[in-house]
């Protein structure tokens, strides 16, 4: 028979643990007792419903569909990255984004291909959010959202706007939604489970690679989050689809 601890140290134990934890939380955490079930919540989520949707959509498409699927995506989000770069004065990366938007929804087939970047014009990341944080808006605390995964007060305000500016919401909201989270999942399949399993604490992985990666998107330092092109870029080092780092079938 195994023998159990008794309960009054077993108790004392968990919470000395608790304590510990609260008082190590980073000063951009305060609200982890919303933060952990929620983000317990999607993780279930992910890994009894999305994932396994998303790994059969994976074995019954090739990559390179996936990958034209993600482009359409991110063609149709070229309004929250217009209005984005306008809105930080980039004036020259704004018409750089109109022209990759007329090139790919014409020749491109509405976005299903990409000559946009072998005619010149470069790929960029930007978002609502990103804007608001060049505007010196502060992001806040950090903040999981049920389904939507990790963000904060500022992003998510930017997240609504992004919806809004994106006409796919307005004429096919719920089955785009759908196609996107799906596809997004299967594309970044690898470097998820790869995390699941080095992590050491898995929420304060994609806590600190959400937090880090969209202060570096303010700066400019590198890409904001792809939301057209999958959320999971927001914590991931995703190759885009037509580097010579992206897979293969």
């Amino acid at each position: 028979m195994t023998r159990r601890a008794p309960v009054a140290p077993a108790a004392l134990a968990g919470l000395t643990l608790l304590a510990a934890g609260c008082a190590s939380a980073p000063p951009n955490d305060p609200w982890q007792a919303w933060n952990h079930p929620v983000f317990t919540f999607n993780d279930k989520a992910d890994t009894y419903v999305l994932r396994p949707v998303a790994r059969g959509w994976k074995f019954i498409t090739l990559q390179a569909m996936r990958d034209s699927v993600s482009r359409f995506f991110y063609n149709a989000a070229f309004p929250s990255r217009f209005v984005s770069e306008l809105g930080q004065g980039k004036g020259g990366e704004a018409g750089n984004e109109a022209g990759r938007f007329i090139v790919n929804s014409t020749v491109g087939i509405g976005g299903l291909f990409d000559p946009a970047t072998h005619f010149g014009f470069t790929r960029s990341d930007e978002d609502v959010g990103q804007m608001f944080g060049r505007w010196g808006i502060p992001p806040g605390p950090y903040l999981v959202l049920p389904l939507l995964g990790p963000s904060d007060p500022r992003d998510a305000v930017g997240l609504a706007a992004d919806t809004l500016l994106n006409p796919l919401f307005w004429f096919v909201p719920y089955g785009s939604g759908a196609v996107n989270a799906i596809n997004s999942r299967a594309q970044a399949d690898e470097e998820i489970e790869n995390a699941k399993k080095t992590a050491l604490d898995y929420y304060v992985f994609v806590r600190d690679a959400y937090v880090q990666n969209r202060a570096a998107a303010v700066r400019d330092e590198a890409r904001g989050a792809a939301r057209s092109g999958g959320p999971y870029e927001d914590l991931y080092d995703l190759p885009d689809e037509d580097s010579p780092d992206a897979p293969t079938p």
